[in-house]
């Protein structure tokens, strides 16, 4: 299992102790999961998978297991991280499916994050459904690192986000001449919708330096759009899926951001870090709020951060029509001084960009749906 590390938190696993721990826990949980039943799922029932989550400190991420079939043996494995920050699909063993029958290397190229080469590879992916049951999409086009030194880091992300068009993430998404990459789920035909859901906070959350791993997240597949869900068109011509972001409150007290900057952006990203926040006019980082909290170490890469951990009411709209949502982040269902949100005058990690990385936090409050028939992202309250 390669864990690959976040970017936009402190990293959970930072020892080889750590590595051998998150290991045997998860082998633990996972014990007693329906193995690979061999045979597909119902056709046209909708089908949960489940996702393993890793928690330190107030902070999470999530990983997905995949499989890829091989007529000799055992299918290929890889633990993903969950990433609607991103939108396409890199395994970490690319090694292990040179040669392997239904497998085509279209071309090399380098890994969009760590720049490890990588084949870019087409052929099946698997995924085991919670009842068994196996999903498999075909023709799915990735990245398959091929690391040829121990200076070059494997890179291992699930890409979920559904930008548009698919060539926006260039040259990520664009690694050889025409070759256009997707999220993997999107190359699915006829399940369009994919529902994540974690775990309520109180149960998936460790407050302490200790490790926790849980599985009781899911991702959920449907054929047609599930109900309940305020639908928001996201922005074109974007390197990550977004919407539009029209408030930002603080305590309950409105804030005033963004004021008049424009064009902005919502990134939708289910990493599971706070709010980011970029303000260059001011309306959040250079004011005093009831909660701060010490800045972690990655924001040293931004200019002027205010770090928080005070409830937030956060309004989003569509990028087109009238849509739009509100939500807040309840920190009383959070451990003490869990950060809630990094105010800069300049965000790096917004990547140039104006508006707002809405976090994984948002996510601890409120269902995601994507829309791969379409373009739009849902947005729904969590249910107890």
């Amino acid at each position: 299992m390669f864990l690959s590390p976040p970017a936009l938190h402190p990293p959970l696993i930072t020892t080889d102790q750590d590595n051998d721990l998150v290991r045997s826990k998860i082998a633990a949980l996972t014990a007693g999961q329906p193995k690979r039943a061999g045979r597909p799922i119902a056709a046209g029932a909708s089908f949960s998978i489940a996702l393993t989550t890793l928690s330190k400190s107030g902070n999470f991420d999530s990983y997905i297991d995949v499989q890829f079939p091989n007529q000799s043996g055992n299918p290929i494995t890889a633990s993903l991280l969950v990433d609607s920050g991103n939108n396409n699909m890199i395994i970490p063993n690319g090694d292990e499916l040179v040669g392997v029958p239904g497998y085509t290397i279209l071309g090399t190229a380098l890994s969009p994050f760590t720049s490890c080469p990588a084949n870019v590879v087409q052929g099946p992916l698997q995924i085991v459904a919670t009842d068994g049951g196996v999903y498999q999409i075909d023709n799915c086009v990735f990245y398959a690192c091929t690391p040829k030194s121990k200076k070059d880091t494997p890179e291992s992300n699930f890409g979920m986000g559904r930008i548009h068009p698919w060539g926006s993430s260039h040259p990520w998404n664009k690694p050889l001449p025409n070759v256009v990459l997707q999220s993997p789920l999107s190359y699915g035909t006829d399940y369009r919708y994919a529902e994540i859901i974690f775990e309520e906070a109180a149960t998936m959350l460790s407050s302490t330096a200790d490790i926790l791993v849980r599985r009781g997240s899911r991702l959920v597949m449907h054929t047609a759009l599930p109900p309940g869900y305020t639908l928001l068109s996201t922005i074109p011509h974007k390197a990550w899926m977004s919407v539009v972001p029209t408030s930002f409150g603080i305590g309950g007290t409105p804030t005033g951001w963004p004021g008049t900057v424009s064009p902005l952006i919502a990134m939708i990203d289910t990493g599971g870090g706070p709010v980011i926040l970029s303000d260059p006019d001011g309306y959040v980082w250079p004011k005093t709020w009831p909660d701060p909290v010490a800045c972690p170490s990655w924001t040293g890469s931004s200019k002027n951060c205010n770090c928080i951990s005070d409830p937030l009411q956060i309004s989003l709209a569509a990028a087109s029509g009238s849509g739009t949502y509100a939500y807040t982040i309840d920190t009383s269902a959070l451990p003490p001084q869990r950060l809630t949100a990094v105010a800069c005058e300049k965000a790096f990690y917004l990547e140039g960009e104006q508006g707002m990385n809405v976090g994984g936090i948002t996510f601890l409050f409120n269902r995601l749906l994507i829309d791969y028939a379409g373009t739009r992202i849902g947005l729904a309250p969590k249910m107890s």
